[in-house]
């Protein structure tokens, strides 16, 4: 695994489309970084159900990226944690997690 280290910032479900491109790129690495994609706001919306998006966002997951799913969004948008997906791990707060993971030397992506 390369020493590079991404976090993926996703706050509206319209920029699916385009993190999951960067996704697919980055898993596609001979040395795939360590990558975090941190959801918060909209983007909520598109971890419910069963659609295309999500198998991608799966196929990630087993690859070793880490969902992180923001408590206050998931609240604010009322949906039960429940309604994730097994690989989506919440988190209470969205804009902290961006900046620990900043500050534990990830680079931040805004797709």
């Amino acid at each position: 695994m390369s020493d590079l280290k991404l976090v993926l910032h996703v706050s509206e479900a319209d920029r699916w489309h385009a993190a999951l491109g960067n996704l697919v790129n980055l898993t596609a690495l001979d040395d795939v970084p360590d990558v975090r994609v941190v959801v918060n706001g909209s983007a909520v919306y598109v971890l419910q159900g069963e659609h295309d998006q999500l198998s991608h966002m799966a196929k990630a997951a087993a690859k070793g990226v880490v969902f992180q799913v923001c408590q206050n969004s998931l609240k604010a948008h009322d949906i039960p944690e429940k309604a994730l997906p097994e690989w989506a791990a919440t988190v209470p707060n969205g804009v902290l997690a961006l900046a620990e993971a900043q500050q534990g030397g990830f680079a931040y992506i805004k797709p």
